[in-house]
């Protein structure tokens, strides 16, 4: 489900980043590397093939005399009528092979034209507004030479909708085709109605591909439909391999169509989102030259206006109760990286810490104060945030020192301005210096460091007593990154009647063993234990933990996250702070990197104090 979501999403941000890159200039080309669809290279039947063709007449889609058509032997995956049977579904056309492709059949196609060394299989399924395709082809030698798009390695769809057979191309066929590098052409029908997403694998490619129907399709459909794969090689086309048609061609016949069947919609079946339609009318939005337009700024004005709108719509949407449960990142905006007119302060605190030798260090903590913080007004108390560094690094990482205006202060400083979270203190120790050990660290914070900033500020701990500390623990929380957050795991484990809320981002826990070399399940139980031992519920404590799907931390955090949503009476798994206590928020694209932490602690900071 949640990746569901976020594929429309990524599909609502495509929109979005086209609308506010249309009208940037007097004259637009597509854009390199669009998703939904590069130049189109229209071919024209009538156009001479190229000297290096295996026959100057042959055909965009026939073959030579001396190339004979061979039917596979394997189940073509047809119906009793030898006809291909969609089911009802939507795919997301992004490259990526959805689950929901699950529920189509397998189709082989029947026939191979020429020396062909590739294979291919494809699958179909349909909505209220599309027919969708997906094509794997194993190919070993693709190309994109040929000046001819039929001459490329490609797929191609022949429909006809009204399922007439004519000879000629009426007004309902169509006839496109796109190669795998996702460059489209058209020779019939308009293209604005082909949506493809294409992706290169090591032994060939995939296609996904949407044709916007133009009447509203129903159980029991049949239409007429040709699949076909193009199989180029240098500047030449070795053949091609075809579902129905024996003769190669259907591209000047309709009536070699084979059928499609549209079967398998329920009552409670609903189509999935189509953004499609739009994209491609950007797209080709875009090729419009301004310059021949007196009255071009209309278009500026009206496209300004949608794209806000779309924003606007995109915010308000509503998880479902399931899609609820993950925490979804959402990518702070740059004006929080900006200078707040209402800024904090930050303050350096020195004290000793015991270390290895029976001796002390003398060790330093920076201490971040919200603006409008009054060290007089004993009535205003303040919840406190702990934040611990990542390996090699120390406490000057996060706020520098006092005058200084770090990124992750102006983003506090922002979010307290704009009512987002709740004033409140964040302090930035080191584990470096005095035992020196992330797992010794837990000793030094609670004899030390929150007796030193809870009884100087204004917060909820009544005094630096044990016992005053405990009672206080709802109002306290500890995170970090990296080796902070192996620092973390270890607070929560040592330190679990001082603090409530646990942020570990980009690190598991080493209790029993390195980075990752630990039995997951055993890890998450030695968690479980903690709690249950120390008699708290659920309600009782609370873990927000993130990182990044390409970081180094993911493989070994993962695990343990899993393994701890299997013991749900301890670790109850939901990011709606109602029903759970635990999150494990992932972002797409994110790397061990303190661009992505701060974000991480954008997205998680309004979750704390909130029980």
């Amino acid at each position: 489900m949640k990746k569901k979501i976020s594929k429309w999403l990524k599909c609502f941000m495509t929109v979005l980043a086209l609308i506010s890159l249309v009208f940037t200039s007097s004259c637009f080309s597509v854009p390199a590397g669009a998703d939904s669809a590069d130049t189109e290279t229209e071919h024209k039947t009538a156009t001479p093939a190229p000297t290096s063709a295996p026959t100057p007449a042959l055909s965009p889609t026939s073959a030579p005399e001396s190339q004979k058509s061979q039917s596979h032997d394997e189940n073509s995956g047809l119906d009793s009528e030898g006809r291909i049977v969609a089911n009802f579904g939507s795919p997301v056309i992004d490259g990526e092979i959805d689950e929901i492709w699950e529920k189509a059949q397998t189709i082989v196609p029947k026939h191979i034209i020429g020396n062909v060394e590739a294979s291919a299989t494809f699958k179909m399924l349909w909505d209220d507004y599309a027919l969708y395709t997906l094509a794997i082809v194993k190919d070993k030698n693709l190309s994109v030479q040929s000046d001819y798009p039929y001459m490329q390695d490609s797929f191609e769809i022949f429909l006809d909708e009204n399922n007439d057979k004519t000879r000629e191309y009426g007004a309902d066929d169509l006839h496109f085709r796109v190669n795998y590098e996702n460059s489209r052409s058209a020779d019939n029908g308009n293209i604005e109605r082909f949506y493809t997403a294409a992706k290169r694998l090591d032994d060939g490619y995939i296609i996904e591909s949407r044709v916007a129907l133009k009447t509203k399709p129903s159980n029991g459909k049949v239409m007429g439909i040709e699949l076909q794969i193009n199989d180029g090689k240098g500047t030449e086309r070795l053949g091609t391999i075809n579902v129905f048609d024996p003769t190669g061609t259907a591209w000047n016949d309709t009536s070699r169509f084979g059928e499609i069947v549209l079967t398998g919609r329920t009552e409670n079946d609903k189509s999935g989102l189509n953004p499609y339609d739009l994209i491609n009318l950007i797209l080709s939005t875009q090729k419009i030259d301004l310059t021949r337009y007196k009255n071009a700024d209309i278009l500026q004005k009206y496209f300004d206006e949608q794209y806000i709108a779309l924003k606007e719509v995109i915010s308000k949407l509503e998880l479902t109760e399931e899609a609820a449960n993950e925490k979804e990142f959402k990518s702070m905006p740059d004006e929080y990286k900006m200078l707040s007119e209402k800024q904090g302060t930050i303050e350096r605190l020195q004290y000793n810490a015991s270390n290895l030798n029976n001796g002390t260090d003398v060790k330093y903590l920076n201490v971040y104060l919200p603006y409008g913080y009054n060290p007089s007004d004993k009535t205003k108390k303040y919840n406190v945030l702990y934040l611990m560094h990542g390996g090699g690094e120390d406490e000057n990482l996060l706020f520098g020192g006092p005058g200084e205006n770090r990124e992750l202060k102006r983003i506090l400083d922002n979010m307290i301005a704009r009512g987002e979270i709740e004033p409140l203190i964040v302090v930035t120790p080191t584990f470096y210096g005095g035992k020196n050990d992330t797992q010794l660290f837990p000793e030094e914070l609670v004899d030390c460091i929150i007796p030193l900033v809870e009884t100087k500020y204004n917060t909820y701990a009544a005094s630096g007593s044990k016992e005053d500390l405990k009672a206080s623990r709802a109002h306290r929380a500890f995170g970090g990154f990296s080796m902070g957050s192996v620092t973390t795991w270890y607070t929560y484990i040592y330190c679990l009647d001082y603090f409530k809320y646990f942020i570990p981002l980009s690190g598991d826990c080493w209790v029993l063993g390195g980075p990752g070399s630990s039995d997951p399940k055993a890890v998450a139980e030695y968690l479980a234990k903690v709690a249950k031992d120390a008699g708290y519920t659920p309600r009782d404590y609370f873990i927000f933990a993130a990182t990044g799907d390409l970081d180094i931390a993911y493989p070994n955090m993962k695990p343990q996250i899993d393994a701890m949503k299997e013991l749900s009476d301890t670790f109850i798994y939901s990011a709606n702070l109602e029903k759970g206590n635990f999150y494990f928020m992932v972002c797409e694209g994110g790397t061990h990197a303190w661009n992505w932490v701060n974000q991480y602690i954008y997205n998680i900071l309004p979750d704390l104090f909130k029980n």
